[in-house]
């Protein structure tokens, strides 16, 4: 996996990295392509701590995630 770098992200952004040891960040990152996440359709439902979220890709190509 390719490391993020503080250096290459805007300065919005900067503050909220956390740095995590390689065994750690094995642990704690993981990185799924939506396409594989969406397949044929444009929403999926997660379900995370007894609540149903609606994950939906707009027409501009940005994720949307609601209760």
């Amino acid at each position: 996996m390719a490391s993020i770098k503080k250096d290459n992200l805007p300065s919005s952004l900067a503050p909220r990295i956390i740095q995590l040891d390689s065994r750690e960040q094995e642990v704690a990152i993981r990185k799924v392509n939506s396409k594989e996440l969406f397949g044929d359709s444009q929403s999926l439902l997660i379900e995370h701590e007894g609540t149903i979220y609606c994950l939906r890709a707009t027409k501009f190509g940005k994720l949307l995630i609601t209760k």
